[in-house]
């Protein structure tokens, strides 16, 4: 450890590594989506992060990770934000809202939830309809007393982007949800210069968004403060691109590149490809503006988060692309040059580091070039490892005691099957993963090798060893759905109604009350 500890303080990143420990950390990941606790209203909800923090507490863990929280349009997915800022309003704990208590009619409302939350999965447009219509009696309620609040003031004057995105979500809804390329022309290109005549046009109704986003502000940086006082760390997740329907896109466009959309190369997992549909970064722009974009970003999460997850970490080295009617197998990567790859990735990931005192940890699965891995780790950020994935080349298992140190260990991740997926449906794996650990191959795992394994993964040689919380549930069949599919979060590439419909099977306060998987997860980090 000393000489891991020795390399940081000789990084880009050692200052950032100063509020985080450069000890072992051991964490759960936890999407908030899949979170099922008695006083939520079919999802997961900020406050419901309290009881988790107690629970890390209580059994050993240190972070807890999650995935992206920003408010989304259509499609569930947190990736496909229609705000870099705004949080989703879908996580707001209604029951803890001040006055609703003393409110007959939004006590009325709140019943309306408790069918949402027997439900095994995230039933989204149910819940954006009454969420929605619960939040403007609220908002009507409370606005009179809430405008003379100092700390909303505050809030108001200290997120520049607020004005921009109410403005967005005001125009939106009065345009029956359209894309804005199909808004009328004027308000296609409202900037900066006539954004003033706009924000006095629709100011009054552009205060519903500024009090919701106030209140999921006001609860998530609770749930840090709070974590604080265990000495738990959060974990959050910056997608690194948006939706090209987002308030970022329609306000900030000579920010974008719209000639060619993102997506990722076909591999092993994804034979044709991905096409994500998001438009490109102009980086020239962004530069040119001293990447202010990215810094408005990052300052918005210091409240909330004590570290931050950069998804798609290669992307700042060189994207996969395709023109909006090609497929992705059609694609190329931009630039194609690799000889531009490393100073593009090391001058875009100083800027994050130079723009943020929260530590960056990389994602950087796929088809990842070397030069990713040396650049990440001399600027002194953290890759991933998912156990099954960590293979030589000659096809056998990297020894847990050869893992590069400046990483995250898994068993999974939410794209990724669990691992009891990638057992039972990889029959050529698992046979050699159970060789390399020397057990008797059985085409079902024993809740002795479920055990064994995550200790396994919570003592590699890497600094972090965090995994799905649903990977520990696994230890005791009542605690996930019979049919282990229905633990997959999430299949990139494809659009199945189950994506990011997840939802853990027991309630949060039943894993709570679990002694024995309390127990297994203590002797699991002994």
């Amino acid at each position: 450890m000393s000489k891991i500890n020795d390399f940081i303080k000789t990084t880009a990143a050692a200052k950032h590594w100063e509020n985080i420990g450069t000890n072992k950390h051991h964490g759960v990941v936890v999407p908030l989506f899949a979170l099922r606790c008695e006083n939520s209203s079919g999802i997961g909800e900020y406050l419901d992060l309290i009881k988790v923090i107690n629970w890390c507490d209580d059994v050993g863990f240190d972070v807890i990770q999650l995935l992206p929280l920003n408010e989304t349009g259509i499609d569930p997915s947190p990736y496909n934000a229609i705000s870099s800022c705004a949080l989703s309003t879908l996580h707001i704990s209604l029951h803890a809202l001040k006055g609703v208590k003393e409110n007959p009619s939004l006590m009325q409302k709140l019943k309306s939830f408790d069918i949402l939350n027997t439900y095994q999965r995230v039933h989204y447009l149910q819940l954006k309809r009454l969420k929605l219509d619960f939040l403007r009696e609220y908002y009507e309620y409370i606005f009179d007393d809430l405008k003379k609040d100092k700390e909303f003031e505050r809030f108001l004057q200290k997120n520049s982007w607020l004005e921009e995105f109410a403005l967005f979500k005001t125009i939106q809804e009065k345009e029956n949800y359209k894309t804005w390329d199909n808004w009328p022309k004027d308000l296609q290109n409202i900037t900066e210069k006539n954004l003033s005549k706009y924000i006095e046009k629709y100011h009054t109704d552009m205060h519903f968004y500024f009090v919701t986003q106030y209140l999921c502000y006001k609860q998530l940086s609770e749930v840090k403060k709070y974590a604080d006082t265990k000495n738990i760390k959060i974990l959050g997740d910056v997608p690194i691109l948006v939706s090209k329907n987002s308030s970022d896109v329609w306000f900030n466009r000579s920010l974008f590149d719209f000639k060619q959309v993102a997506g990722a190369p076909p591999d092993a997992y994804s034979i044709y490809g991905q096409k994500w549909g998001f438009p490109l970064f102009d980086w020239n722009e962004l530069k040119n503006t001293k990447y202010h974009w990215w810094k408005r970003r990052l300052h918005t999460i210091e409240d909330l988060y004590h570290m931050y997850r950069i998804d798609h970490v290669v992307g700042f080295f060189r994207i996969w692309c395709m023109l909006p009617d090609e497929p992705a197998t059609e694609g190329r990567f931009f630039p194609r040059d690799p000889a531009f790859w490393e100073k593009n990735g090391r001058n875009r990931l100083q800027m994050m580091l130079n723009s943020s005192k929260l530590l960056p940890i990389a994602e950087d699965l796929g088809l990842i070039p070397k030069i990713v891995y040396k650049t990440l780790r001399d600027l002194g950020i953290c890759g991933t490892k998912v156990i099954p994935w960590e293979t030589t080349v000659f096809g056998g298992f990297i020894k847990f005691n050869n893992y590069e140190p400046l990483s995250i260990t898994s068993v999974s991740t939410h794209d990724s099957d669990t691992f009891a997926e990638w057992w039972e449906g990889y029959l050529k794996g698992s046979t050699k993963f159970a060789k390399f650990k020397n057990w008797h191959y059985s085409p079902h795992l024993t809740h002795k090798q479920r055990k064994e394994l995550l200790r396994d993964a919570h003592h590699t040689t890497s600094l972090f060893h965090i995994n799905l919380l649903s990977e520990y549930l696994a230890l005791y069949p009542d605690l996930v759905w019979p049919d282990i599919d229905d633990e997959r979060i999430n299949v990139p590439g494809t659009m199945r109604p189950t994506n990011w419909t997840y939802r853990f099977k027991p309630t949060f306060e039943e894993i709570m009350e679990h002694k024995e998987l309390k127990e297994d997860i203590k002797e699991i980090l002994s």
